[in-house]
């Protein structure tokens, strides 16, 4: 039997966003495309394709798998791990042909030793920690941290990176503050006849608001998608969001005043009610937090949850809709008709980030559909 809540993307929205990039920030600025956690959910296999399609420059990953993963779905073009690289992935990595972060000397001599096994050149980028106090190399390590790469065989400095740690907030002074430091290294490089290919530091929010660290690349995530990172960084660029949940409805039931409903009876029914269950809770990644707070559309009307949401089902009251019925469809996040529920909205509901609501319905439900194909993936 087919599942009845599903995810759907919309490539053509995907494709529409990352050209606005590209306008935005120029020909001569390449794109590392951010596919991580499954493309944030929306499938990292059909988006990479999409995004190669398009004239992307690279992919972006947390962790070897996902490149590994792109790779056997013939995905082609570079594939970067943002990540440090443990010894026992190395052999892994040199055979998909991926990308690596390195900030270890000790590693990078691990991975030219296998590296000369298969007679193959590592491309690594360096990552400068400017601020997220994570990983990195500290700025007044770099030089002689790059220096000393330079001298390992079967390496190759492809690129230097910074990651910035509040670029969507408000007060922005921090970030210029790393944008700063970051410059002060590749002025030390420079001087010293360094030459590194790529030189990356902006995510969305800087992409948007901060124009001097675009350098000759940028690292677009959220915005790729059609979502903006918070309420504090400029709308400069039309986005069109690519995700929308949905569903349809399983029952529906006449409740009396006096009613309760869901578990907890945290809602009283106060006059006759018609009440939808759908399908979808927690283990869906549809939080526990919308519990009589958040709306669904149903014929492009909105129409508020009520009660708890539980584990794989929730409630909403379809009292003033006449024509509904078993197995009307039902849009938690995205269009129907006039109306929205944008994952921005959603987010700013429940005092969280979009990049949570995305990946966490994203991941945790199996069926997508993708549009212009419809097909399952």
């Amino acid at each position: 039997m087919s599942e009845i809540t599903w995810i759907e993307v919309d490539l053509n929205a995907i494709e529409h966003n990352l050209k606005a990039i590209k306008g935005m920030v120029g020909s001569g600025t390449k794109i590392l495309a951010i596919v991580k956690a499954d493309a944030y959910g929306h499938g990292a296999a059909r988006v990479a394709h999409t995004l190669e399609q398009n004239g992307a420059d690279m992919l972006g990953v947390a962790f070897p798998g996902e490149g590994i993963e792109l790779r056997k779905n013939n995905i082609n073009i570079p594939i970067l791990i943002l990540n440090p690289v443990l010894s026992e992935q190395i052999e892994d990595v040199i055979q998909h042909s991926l990308g690596v972060t390195v900030n270890s000397l000790d590693i990078a001599n691990e991975i030219s030793v296998t590296a000369k096994k298969h007679h193959s050149n590592i491309r690594i980028h360096v990552e400068i920690d400017t601020g997220m106090g994570g990983a990195g190399v500290c700025p007044d390590k770099a030089l002689s941290f790059i220096k000393a790469l330079l001298l390992i065989e079967n390496l190759e400095i492809e690129g230097v990176f910074t990651h910035f740690n509040s670029s969507e907030e408000k007060d922005k002074s921090f970030t210029h503050e790393q944008n700063s430091k970051f410059k002060g290294v590749l002025k030390q490089l420079e001087n010293e006849k360094i030459s590194i290919p790529l030189i990356h530091a902006a995510n969305s929010a800087a992409i948007l608001d901060i124009p001097d660290s675009h350098f000759n690349m940028v690292r677009p995530g959220l915005i790729l998608y059609g979502i903006f990172p918070s309420n504090h960084v400029l709308r400069n660029i039309e986005l069109k969001q690519a995700m929308s949940f949905k569903t349809r409805i399983i029952n529906l039931k006449q409740l009396d005043p006096g009613s309760v409903i869901g578990y907890g009876g945290t809602f009283e029914i106060l006059q006759q009610t018609t009440v939808a269950t759908i399908p979808v809770g927690y283990k869906d990644g549809f939080s526990r937090c919308f519990s009589d707070l958040g709306e669904v559309l149903v014929h492009g009307k909105r129409f508020p949850i009520i009660g708890r949401v539980c584990m794989d089902r929730c409630f909403i009251d379809v009292t003033n809709l006449p024509d509904v019925e078993i197995g009307s469809e039902v849009i938690l996040l995205g269009n129907q008709g006039s109306e929205t529920i944008s994952i921005e909205s959603a987010a700013k509901l429940i005092g969280t980030i979009p990049y949570e609501i995305v990946c966490n319905v994203g991941t945790k439900t199996p069926k997508k559909m993708y549009k212009p194909t419809g097909k399952k993936l």
